[in-house]
C-alpha cells in the first residue's frame, strides 16, 4: 500500500501547526534571559514537553546520559527517547537520567542556532552514541536494522533540532551540508551517525543520503510536520523489532559462583 495520501487530515496538519507556532514562541520567550545555558534548556524544555504530550505511554523523555556494559558513556543529551515500559534508569536524579543504552531510542539535540562548531559538537555526540554496545553489538546506522529483534543489530536516531542557522538562506542546503561532511570528516566518522538535521525556518538535510528540502511557506505541510512524523514512525518499527532488555549484560556471567548443593547423608 502506497505511505500518504491525496487528503491528508486537516485535524492532524492544524494540530502539529499550532505545536511548532508554540515551540517558537517558547524560543521567543526564552530570550528574556541573558545566559546562554538557561536560553538552550528552555528550548529544550519545550521540545521535550511537545514529545511528552505526544508519545505512546511505553515511551518517556529525559535528558542526561546513556550508558554500556563497559562503562562507556555518552555525556550530558538534551533530549533522550527511551523504553520506560521495558526498561527503568539505572540512575534518576532531580533533573537527569543514566539509562541503559539497551532502552535508548532517540536522541535529539535542541540548538538555538545551528554553527560549525555546533555541528563539529554534535558529530562527537553521535559518534559516541554510535560506539555504545547495546546487547554487547554496536549501534548501526540507517542501513543497518534488516532483519528481527534477534539480530540485535539496534539502532538509535540522533537528530539536530535547530531554530535557526548562522548560514544565510541562499543556497542554504548545500552550504550546511557542505559543514556536516566536514564536521564528519574532522571527528572520523560517518555522515550517517546524524540522521536529520533540522532548522526550523529552513528545512531539513539527511546527511547520509545527501538530500533535503527547504521550508516552503505556501506549501501545506511543514518540516516540523515532516521531523515528527520521522521520529514516530521510526519509534513504531525500532520497538517492534528490538529485544528486551538484559540486566545481566551488567552484571557478572550467570554460570560464576553457581555450585551444585549436595545432601550427603
Amino acid at each position: 500500500m502506497p505511505r500518504g495520501t491525496t487528503r491528508p487530515s486537516e485535524v492532524f496538519k492544524a494540530v502539529l501547526r499550532q505545536a511548532e507556532e508554540d515551540l517558537v514562541l517558547s524560543s521567543k520567550k526564552a530570550t528574556s534571559f541573558e545566559h546562554k545555558g538557561i536560553r538552550g534548556d528552555e528550548r529544550a524544555g519545550a521540545l521535550a514537553k511537545f514529545f511528552r504530550e505526544r508519545l505512546p505511554l511505553s515511551f518517556a523523555v529525559a535528558k542526561g546520559e546513556a550508558i554500556d556494559f563497559r562503562d562507556s558513556r555518552t555525556g550530558q543529551l538534551d533530549l533522550m527517547i527511551f523504553d520506560s515500559a521495558g526498561s527503568a534508569p539505572i540512575s534518576s536524579q532531580q533533573e537527569n537520567l543514566l539509562l541503559p543504552c539497551e532502552a535508548l531510542y532517540v536522541v535529539i539535540e535542541a540548538k538555538t542556532t545551528l554553527t560549525k562548531d555546533e555541528l563539529i559538537t554534535s558529530y562527537a555526540a553521535a559518534k559516541r552514541i554510535r560506539n555504545l554496545s547495546p546487547f554487547k553489538h554496536n549501534f548501526v546506522g540507517p542501513g543497518g536494522t534488516v532483519g528481527s529483534a534477534r539480530d540485535q543489530n539496534c539502532r538509535c536516531m540522533y537528530l539536530i533540532f535547530a531554530y535557526d542557522s548562522n548560514l544565510g538562506k541562499e543556497n542554504w542546503l548545500a552550504k550546511e551540508y557542505r559543514r556536516c561532511k566536514e564536521a564528519a570528516t574532522s571527528n572520523d566518522t560517518s555522515l550517517d551517525v546524524i540522521e536529520r538535521i533540522v532548522v526550523l525556518d529552513r528545512g531539513m538535510i539527511n546527511p547520509c543520503q545527501g538530500r533535503g528540502k527547504f521550508v516552503d511557506e505556501r506549501a501545506e505541510e511543514s518540516i516540523f510536520l515532516d521531523f515528527y512524523l520521522h521520529v514516530m514512525n521510526f519509534l513504531n518499527r525500532e520497538r517492534a523489532r528490538r529485544a528486551p532488555v538484559d540486566w545481566q549484560v551488567y552484571s557478572s556471567r550467570t554460570a560464576e559462583g553457581w555450585q551444585p548443593i549436595r545432601l550427603d547423608s
